[in-house]
């Protein structure tokens, strides 16, 4: 009689399925919890915007005979107009003023007459205090014309709101409830189906293992599929038909028994060495298995965290770049208002420097005349007196002309620095273009700072051929050269010995070169890589702003259309290369011609 081997049975251990259960439905409820208050809020939210709506409805209907009624001071049927409102369900309480802003009803739930006076339109209120409401004027019309003879404010509130929000509530909330048990019980009959009745399965028919009869105790799953138990059933049933086919060998060889027993012992180790083998690598499967979904779940909340963290990102950098956006068009507008300023602060200087030159020749024009004066009424006197002698007019005369010569003298001399500081100044202050002697309208500008080159003792030699005429922006390259003089005078030359500025110009292929050198300080590497940047100044201890050399810049590449390129030596001077698009005069009338 053969004997079944009893298992003992080890403790239960905590179940995959119902772990794989639990972690599932947790996410679900999870997530039916977030959408359901999504809903929620959403309800409610329409739910308000529906009360608004029957709010200014309402009023609609109500407006002109509550106004009719305030027109005609009827205050009973003001009364009984707010009452039939009040007793509307949507609304919870009513204001009415008249047009002094004095209450004359209030009813009801209703917001504190502060608050009502920050309002300035007809329209929604926003709620406070669990109120909101709806407020318009009330306008009484008749033949020709209308008046505003006060305004009204209907309130609902928040427990009117979730009054009518409640079957809604409870429908959506049973709904949820209702899918939540269907796939609850779905997700429990899954996989009680598909992994725990084929796992206990399994266990019992393990426990019911007979080495004696292990035809007997293969293993039956009866699964409709292909999956990881079948491929366990398989190799199990594998194991049991080679272990049957070593119990054929060995009745067979049965009577070689007594010589072949210590081969049989080591036939018997290496099978429950195979067997134990087989054992660990299906506790090593169940193993990497449940690892593999843990790692799988620890990934998609990674993955997750991921998405967020990148839409915040995302957020932020589109916030950045508008802060960036209206940044730099706010510098571009301070950087044209600073432009124009430091123009204005140029021709202002320009002004206050020729100021001087034009009044020593004015001076000495009006000392003249007054000179003359005195002479013209001597002779009055002589002539009158009959005291004046042919030598005496002689001489008068020749004063007379001697004074006309040194006052026409002193007043072209006037007349032309004014004229050269006129031209300078409006075509600093304009931006068209126009015909200039290139030479002559350099000489100009040269001219009119002369006052600031004599404080410095500073000379200026220009090299310009005298046949260049051109038209160009004369305006911008005053300015240029105006700010390339001022540059030389305020940081090149801190003493005042020597101080030299080389100006030389040509013309070629319609393109007009200014090379313009100091034999100032000049600029180290570090400071020249700098130069055009605003605001960088290396006298900000004496005033300076910054804006020269970033003018300059400005002005010959984007105004004049041209290019610009500097060198300097510490202890060796500044040179300004630059040139710029002009239309030569002579080459056009040539082509007319």
């Amino acid at each position: 009689m053969q004997k079944k081997v009893s298992v003992p049975r080890s403790p239960i251990p905590r179940s995959i399925a119902r772990t794989l259960l639990t972690s599932v439905l947790t996410v679900y409820f999870l997530l039916t919890l977030i959408i359901t208050t999504g809903q929620i809020a959403f309800e409610y939210n329409n739910t308000r915007e529906s009360l608004l709506h029957d709010l200014r409805n309402q009023h609609h209907t109500f407006a002109a005979s509550l106004a009719r009624a305030m027109w005609e001071f009827n205050q009973e049927q003001t009364n009984a107009l707010a009452t039939g409102l009040i007793n509307i369900p949507a609304i919870s309480g009513i204001i009415i003023r008249d047009d002094q802003e004095r209450v004359i009803i209030n009813q009801g739930a209703t917001m504190s007459l502060d608050r009502l006076g920050l309002i300035d339109d007809s329209g929604p209120i926003p709620e406070h205090s669990g109120v909101f409401g709806y407020y318009s004027p009330l306008v009484f019309e008749f033949a020709g014309g209308s008046e505003v003879v006060g305004d009204v404010v209907l309130f609902s509130s928040r427990d009117i709101t979730i009054d009518r929000l409640k079957p809604s509530l409870i429908l959506l909330l049973v709904g949820a409830l209702l899918k939540s048990s269907i796939l609850i019980l779905l997700f429990t009959l899954a996989f009680r189906h598909y992994l725990r009745e084929p796992l206990e399965s399994l266990i019992d028919q393990l426990r019911n293992f007979s080495p004696e009869q292990p035809e007997s105790s293969q293993i039956r799953l009866q699964q409709q599929e292909v999956n990881e138990f079948s491929l366990l059933e398989d190799a199990y049933n594998d194991l049991l038909s080679r272990l049957r086919a070593h119990q054929t060998d060995l009745t067979s060889a049965q009577q070689e028994l007594n010589h072949a027993n210590r081969r049989l012992e080591d036939q018997n180790l290496l099978l429950e060495q195979e067997i134990a083998e087989k054992t660990l690598g299906i506790s090593n499967l169940m193993l990497d298995l449940e690892r593999r979904r843990h790692e799988l779940e620890v990934r998609q909340q990674s993955l997750e965290q991921e998405v967020h963290q990148r839409r915040i990102t995302e957020s932020r950098l589109k916030q950045s770049n508008q802060e960036l956006e209206d940044s730099l068009e706010f510098l571009q507008q301070v950087r044209v208002q600073l432009m124009s300023s430091e123009k204005m602060a140029a021709l202002g200087n320009m002004v206050a420097s020729i100021t001087h030159d034009v009044s020593t020749p004015l001076g000495v024009s009006v000392t003249a005349t007054s000179y003359l004066q005195e002479q013209l009424q001597k002779i009055q006197q002589q002539i009158a007196a009959g005291t004046a002698s042919e030598k005496d007019i002689q001489a008068f005369i020749a004063t007379v002309a001697e004074s006309n010569t040194l006052i026409e003298t002193n007043l072209q001399r006037a007349n032309e620095i004014m004229s050269g500081f006129k031209q300078v100044a409006v075509d600093q202050a304009a931006e068209h273009t126009r015909s200039i002697h290139v030479c002559d309208y350099m000489q100009r500008i040269i001219q009119s700072l002369q006052p600031q080159l004599r404080k410095k003792s500073c000379q200026v030699h220009l090299n310009c051929p005298d046949d260049i005429e051109v038209r160009c922006n004369a305006g911008a390259l005053a300015q240029v050269l105006t700010n390339m003089i001022m540059n030389s005078i305020v940081h090149a030359f801190p003493e005042s010995a020597n101080a030299r500025i080389d100006i030389d110009v040509s013309v070629d292929d319609n393109q007009l070169h200014i090379r313009y050198r100091d034999n100032g300080v000049g600029m180290s590497s570090s400071q020249l890589r700098q130069l055009f940047e605003p605001f960088y100044t290396t006298s900000a201890e004496n005033g300076g702003s910054g804006l020269g050399a970033h003018i300059i810049y400005t002005l010959i590449t984007q105004t004049l259309g041209g290019n610009v390129e500097v060198s300097s030596q510490p202890e060796q001077g500044l040179c300004y290369d630059f040139h710029f698009p002009v239309e030569r005069i002579s080459e056009s009338l040539n082509a007319t011609s």
